[in-house]
């Protein structure tokens, strides 16, 4: 009876208190819609490494520290995206779930596929130790979530992409936080005029078809070119609807239109131009939550570059950079050229010169493939090691797809190694040594890759 007492006694001890009590302090308060073992241990480490000011000013997995909210969960809060009513019931649904985790800030903006969750990226980011005023570098940006998180925190970044729509859209999403409010309001009384400009500029009607080529009208220099370039007259025209010739706003309507295009091949129960409306709609909400977000909390955005570049040849100086994050292409699982297609062609972009330039899309078999990929990421990984300051981390966000790999390799199924393995073993000949491996669920690609493991490196000098 006393043994029964005793284990009793001490179920009592640990239930009354639970898990999350015995890991974290009383006046810590997890984030709404934690649920999965990666973040409840980013979570962990965050507690562990920063201050109480640091979690309230930057901290990613917790709404409160004491009586104080953080800043992440404040800008969480509210509507998000403002979806319009024609979205599936199933994009909305996902929003929902994920309010704390993407759709935030200027990160909503174009929905690109394979991109990052901003709220592990921000975690990532304080468990590395970087700090407002060091730099993060993302070799691989894709939809530039890096560096709009690490601006939003006050880290400096540095992102690179081989693909001049993903620059160009990572460059929309920074330019967001401080655009000019006027002129987009202004967007919303002529969408109709400007949504003409560019389907005449693209040469594409508003017929909803798919159609990756785009068709300059007037220059083969590329859209963006015959937007803000000298003496454009479309250009003229756009300032006579919204007041501005400002660059920075005309991409972000353009990106909008792009949007709208890509909404519009894959959906036919709205016309491009009405998807078009809702989508600069909800894109103007969007600059206009985030805008005020900052205003209240005085926060200061971080400077960014953010370049066309080739992760195989860094154009940076040794050990100058204090983390670097970034996840290979899924290139097993999706081309990202034919998905981009229309908005690379409409930029005047050689596409098979591009091609080339693309980790996991040189080569004509599988086989082959899969021979210069890791070929490129060999030399991407001794890349990260020489820019890298010596005991800074490196951290690779790696998805895998087992079936492509048994054909790529010619062995079964059950002998397949494992994309994050054999990335880890690369990058320990570089001098990156593993720290920690964490794995999660990857929700939306079930049918390619079903999991994706976050690999933690540090450069160890010998």
């Amino acid at each position: 009876m006393q043994k029964i007492k005793e284990n009793r006694v001490k179920s009592e001890t640990v239930l009354s208190k639970g898990m999350f009590h015995n890991l974290f302090p009383d006046n810590l308060v997890l984030m709404p819609q934690l649920n999965e073992v990666y973040e409840l241990a980013l979570a962990y480490y965050e507690s562990k490494i920063l201050t109480e000011t640091e979690l309230v000013q930057n901290g990613a997995y917790f709404a409160r520290v004491g009586n104080q909210f953080t800043h992440h969960y404040l800008m969480c809060m509210g509507e998000s995206l403002r979806l319009p009513q024609h979205s599936s019931s199933r994009l909305k649904s996902f929003f929902e779930k994920n309010q704390f985790r993407t759709g935030y800030a200027s990160h909503g903006l174009f929905p690109y596929r394979g991109k990052f969750h901003p709220q592990m990226i921000k975690a990532l980011i304080n468990v590395m130790g970087l700090k407002p005023g060091d730099t993060v570098l993302d070799p691989m940006m894709g939809s530039g979530t890096v560096p709009v998180e690490a601006s939003l925190m006050g880290v400096k970044s540095i992102g690179l992409d081989a693909s001049p729509f993903c620059r160009f859209m990572s460059q929309v999403k920074y330019d967001a936080f401080s655009l000019p409010i006027h002129p987009l309001d202004q967007a919303l009384k002529n969408t109709e005029k400007i949504f003409e400009l560019f389907s005449y500029a693209t040469g594409r009607s508003d017929s909803g078809s798919k159609n990756d080529k785009a068709f300059n009208k007037v220059t083969e220099i590329g859209i963006l070119e015959f937007i803000t370039g000298s003496g454009s007259s479309l250009a003229d025209q756009m300032a006579d609807f919204i007041g501005t010739d400002k660059s920075e706003v005309l991409d972000f309507l353009l990106l909008a239109y792009f949007d709208s295009v890509g909404y519009s091949e894959r959906s036919k129960r709205k016309s491009p131009f009405t998807l078009f409306q809702a989508i600069l709609e909800r894109y103007i909400f969007v600059v206009k939550k985030i805008q005020h977000v900052l205003q209240n909390s005085n926060s200061n955005i971080a400077a960014s570059k953010i370049l066309l570049g080739d992760a195989r040849a860094i154009e940076l100086e040794d050990q100058c950079i204090g983390g670097i994050i970034f996840s290979p292409p899924y290139s097993f699982a999706i081309n990202y050229l034919e998905n981009d297609a229309f908005h690379l062609n409409s930029m005047g972009v050689n596409m098979d010169q591009l091609k080339n330039k693309m980790v996991g899309l040189r080569g004509k078999t599988l086989k082959e493939k899969y021979k210069l990929y890791i070929e490129d990421i060999a030399r991407v990984l001794s890349e990260c090691a020489r820019v890298l300051k010596p005991d800074c981390f490196c951290t690779i966000i790696i998805g895998t797809n087992d079936n492509q790999l048994s054909k790529a390799l010619g062995i079964p199924k059950e002998q397949v190694k494992g994309l994050h393995k054999i990335i880890i073993d690369l990058a320990s000949n570089h001098g990156l040594s593993p720290m920690r491996t964490l794995s999660r669920q990857i929700s939306g690609m079930a049918n390619t890759m079903r999991n994706e493991y976050i690999v933690i490196l540090q450069r160890k000098d010998a």
